[in-house]
């Protein structure tokens, strides 16, 4: 992997062959790294990966035992289908012949979006009470649900429907409690089904949004290694060596940092950059990026944490959530969010990092008041939520990670004392917001919050921006900016236009390569008719009438070539 991973987004996949899925070597691989010892086992027992994925359901549950006793299927009410055939009639033909079979549609309590929230978890732990085996078939959220109700002893077998998110592969449920999205430990799946002809039958706009969430690999990976560096996590990294460190264990911290975990996704940002262009029309492409949402999702379970992929820009994603769930009001697809608030984290590292180059590592930590921030968060949700229940959840976490930085004298000390190596790290980590930017772009996904599907305001975005480090415990690229003094008003107002630029910039380098390749397209068609037309006159005799018709037909077919050649 090159600094920073960087390949010119949309060109062409690099070659060597697909993103390998193979859970044996992975598991292999991770028992004979330095880290062995402080991860979490890998849990997810199978993945049944490719074409005729969904024709082996049926022989996929019959391997538990308990299936006899029924099959509950956890669904949405959202209509899927697979090669023009419904989904739903597709599963219970499948699982009906063999197995006694429930089919339980979950819905909205309020409001047009399903949540994984207090009412909708409870009612699908009571529909899945009793089963032999669940299986969930749809979205993230549905998967999170699954996840939750499929208490541990049931089987779990996971028919994921988009490449959407990578929490189809992790042992983890993203849940609201108080209206707060809360990553809550549960449990892997026991098996996934991931079958190519169900993601291409996917929205394509739900299919871009799994590009986003890959976004997260650019500037997560970097958060995680930071809150290492800096003490917050239950080691520090050694720039120089592999793996971590190990150190006390900290509850409620980021786990220790991992090379070899943080590369389980990460070795593959330069395919994914890749593969971002095209997505839509090569169901090829959309194979491999199930395949590194699922790997990305097997990292976070490892790690025993999201850390690996959920950074600053995940929290940025929840806020604009919850606010939004707070509201009623409909939101963009979490993915989508993601990959506009990795250019937002990826310009504050980058501006964190002008800071320190200036010197800002050399004053000490500016840790905030407790009771000062506890009147910042109750301000800052009062307008979604004047009961002030999301502010006491959010205010709650926060406090864990304000003790954890005030138990050292000085919490910067890990970072300043090799601030050089730990920047070299970081850049081979951190990609530019620009080149973030760019891939978004040329797969087709929104890098502005206003132009989003569902937009969001100016005003939203900030506040989302400014306040995405009081939402939970985790440390990220802001809690930093915070620490240096790097997070007053006009450092948020810089790091948002420095995003626009990023986001401005990317859209003139698309503008212009669609220019350039609309002018290639044109002098090849021009190079053909000049071609055209000599061939003709040195065929054809001095009867002039005849001359000037086929150079008439030559330039009609000519224009006829440069349209069709235009993007």
């Amino acid at each position: 992997m090159t600094a920073g991973g960087r390949v010119p987004a949309g060109g062409p996949v690099p070659a060597g062959g697909p993103v390998p899925l193979d859970l044996a070597a992975l598991r292999s691989e991770l028992a004979s790294s330095p880290a062995a010892d402080r991860l979490q086992p890998l849990g997810l027992g199978r993945v049944i990966d490719g074409p005729g994925a969904l024709d082996q359901l049926a022989a996929a549950v019959a391997q538990f035992p308990g299936s006899r006793d029924g099959v509950v299927v956890l669904a949405a009410a959202t209509p899927m289908s697979m090669s023009g055939r419904d989904l739903r009639s597709a599963v219970e033909a499948t699982l009906g012949r063999r197995f006694r079979l429930g089919w339980v549609t979950l819905r909205p309590a309020s409001g047009r979006q399903l949540h994984a929230d207090e009412a909708t978890v409870a009612a699908a732990v009571a529909a899945a009470s009793g089963a032999g085996c669940v299986v969930t078939v749809g979205s993230g959220t549905i998967t999170d649900i699954g996840k939750a109700a499929a208490r541990p002893g049931i089987p779990l077998i996971t028919v994921q429907t988009a490449a959407s998110v990578n929490g189809y592969a992790d042992p983890f449920s993203v849940l609201l409690r108080r209206g707060v999205k809360r990553t809550t430990p549960t449990r892997w799946p026991d098996t996934l089904a991931i079958d190519p002809e169900i993601l291409s039958a996917a929205p394509p706009e739900l299919n871009r949004a799994g590009v986003g969430d890959l976004m997260a690999m650019f500037t997560a990976s970097a958060d995680w290694y930071l809150a290492s560096a800096i003490g917050s996590a239950p080691s520090r990294p050694d720039p120089a060596a592999r793996g971590s460190v190990p150190g006390p264990p900290t509850a409620g911290a980021d786990p220790p940092y991992s090379t070899e975990v943080a590369g389980i996704s990460r070795a593959h940002g330069e395919r994914l950059l890749a593969l971002a262009a095209g997505l839509d029309s090569d169901p090829g492409r959309l194979a491999e990026l199930a395949r590194i949402l699922t790997l990305s999702g097997i990292a976070m379970g490892v790690a025993g944490s999201t850390a690996p992929a959920s950074g600053m820009e995940h929290a940025v994603s929840h806020l604009l959530e919850m606010a939004a769930a707070a509201r009623g009001d409909h939101a963009s697809f979490h993915g989508t969010h993601v990959g506009v608030a990795s250019v937002v984290a990826a310009a504050t590292w980058a501006h964190v990092r002008r800071r320190i180059a200036g010197g800002a590592l050399s004053r000490a930590a500016g840790l905030p008041d407790p009771d000062a921030t506890r009147d910042h968060i109750t301000q800052a949700f009062a307008p979604i939520d004047p009961t002030g229940a999301m502010a006491a959840e959010c205010f709650s976490d926060y406090a864990a990670k304000l003790r954890r930085l005030a138990s050292s004298p000085d919490p910067l000390a890990g970072l300043r004392a090799a601030w050089p190596e730990h920047d070299v790290v970081l850049d081979q980590l951190l990609i530019e917001p620009d080149d973030l930017a760019r891939a978004l772009l040329s797969a087709g996904l929104p890098v502005r919050f206003r132009d989003l599907p569902e937009p969001v305001s100016d005003a939203d975005a900030r506040w989302a921006v400014a306040s995405c480090m009081l939402m939970r415990q985790r440390l990220s690229v802001a809690d930093l900016a915070g620490l240096i003094g790097g997070w007053q008003d006009s450092d948020i107002d810089e790091v948002l236009a420095d995003a626009e630029t990023a986001a401005a910039g990317a859209a003139a380098a698309g503008a212009a390569a669609g220019g350039a390749a609309a002018a290639a397209a044109d002098a090849a068609a021009a190079a053909a008719t000049g071609a055209t037309g000599a061939a003709a006159g040195a065929a054809m005799d001095a009867d002039a009438a005849r001359v000037a018709a086929a150079d008439a037909d030559a330039g009609a077919d000519a224009g006829a070539d440069a349209g069709g050649g235009r993007p």
